[in-house]
């Protein structure tokens, strides 16, 4: 019998039956992670899904377009390292994705589930608990240890523990901060550069183009350079300044810190962060003041 991978949120469980046919190192992954607490985020341009960053990191296998899979495909995201579960066809998003199962049964629940959060996104936190069918629920994650490392690698490491264990209390210190235009305008720049600078770290990870490691290093120094003038200098969040920072400092390191390995912890370190400030945005809610404007057209001077 396929294994199942129970998603319990809401404190109702619902079962997605696995399959390794498509992508077989990914599942591996997803199970070696287990089990795991989870925050799910809305749909900003797709829509008929939900999805929620992992810590992941693998690349397309068989891989399959997204607009190809049926309603209650459960899949992964390489490029962002997301998985995401579907209600229906998706509008939009342009994507190759790994395969990783199925929803049980009627896929209703989820689209009402997915209808709450996104109206809600922003004010209030959607989780979910992800465990396999028969496994110790209550095990403690994977990397709840800190590092005991105390060199550039090891920094960043130990803030990639962090990051992954709760919100960091510097996302909530910006959202009481006041000013013109803040904290929203901080809010979502810093969103914006970690989740840029997670993809750019991926593509160097995945190496696609065939650089050297000396390649790699310098253009992602370049783009973690940029990014902190804007997280550090712009939006003042200065702890995640210092883990980059470290991951930075590892880069130009040719001894003891592989330069891969570095590029796949600043990966999944700006995801996460990326997606704690996210949970913090209102999507739908600044859409509507989109239309709303739109419908009374431009402003006259």
């Amino acid at each position: 019998m396929p294994d199942q991978l129970i998603f319990r949120c809401e404190g109702t469980d619902h079962a997605v039956t696995l399959t390794d046919e498509a992508a077989p190192r990914t599942l591996a992954a997803l199970k070696a992670w287990l089990p795991a607490d989870i925050t799910l985020h809305c749909a900003k341009i797709a829509g008929c899904h939900i999805y929620w960053p992992t810590p992941i990191l693998e690349p397309l296998e068989q891989g399959a377009d997204i607009h190809s899979l049926p309603p209650g495909a459960f899949l992964y995201y390489p490029d962002r390292q997301y998985m995401e579960l579907t209600y229906d066809a998706l509008q939009a998003e342009t994507a190759s994705v790994n395969l990783l199962g199925h929803i049980v049964g009627d896929v209703g629940w989820l689209r009402d589930l997915a209808d709450v959060q996104r109206r809600e996104h922003g004010r209030r936190t959607f989780s979910a608990r992800l465990f396999l069918s028969g496994q110790d629920e209550a095990a403690a994650p994977a990397g709840a240890s800190p590092v005991a490392d105390s060199g550039p690698l090891g920094r960043l490491r130990e803030g990639r523990r962090r990051v992954w264990a709760g919100e960091p209390a510097e996302v909530e210190a910006l959202m009481r901060r006041d000013g013109l235009n803040i904290p929203f305008g901080p809010l979502v720049t810093a969103e914006g550069e970690f989740r840029r600078t997670q993809e750019l770290m991926w593509r160097l990870w995945r190496n696609a183009t065939g650089h050297d490691d000396r390649t790699r290093a310098t253009i992602a120094c370049e783009t973690l350079d940029l990014t902190l003038d804007r997280i550090v200098g712009y939006c003042h969040l200065h702890e995640s300044g210092e883990v980059l920072r470290a991951g930075r400092e590892a880069l130009t390191r040719t001894d003891d810190s592989p330069v891969g390995e570095t590029l796949a912890d600043l990966t999944i370190f700006c995801g996460r962060m990326a997606a704690w400030l996210d949970l913090r945005i209102p999507w739908w809610d600044a859409n509507g003041i989109v239309l709303r404007h739109r419908a009374g057209g431009p402003s006259k001077p």
